[in-house]
């Protein structure tokens, strides 16, 4: 059995930029690209913990890839 994929969403919440992680937000962030950087951050060091990652952008309903150690 693969380890659970760690989706680092980066989002703005309550009017701040925040990474939610499993329905838990970290942060506030005085900026997305901060927020970002972080996530990033994170998600390098679970993926060289054998945890596939993602950093996501959510706008609205939608999410971009950012960063990912996962393959197809």
């Amino acid at each position: 059995m693969s380890p659970p994929h760690a989706r680092y969403i980066v989002l703005e919440h309550e009017g701040v930029w925040k990474i939610n992680l499993d329905n838990r937000y970290f942060g506030p962030f005085s900026a997305k690209e901060a927020a970002v950087a972080s996530a990033t951050d994170t998600a390098r060091k679970a993926s060289e913990g054998g945890y596939p990652a993602s950093v996501l952008l959510m706008r609205g309903t939608e999410f971009d890839i950012l960063w990912t150690s996962v393959t197809e």
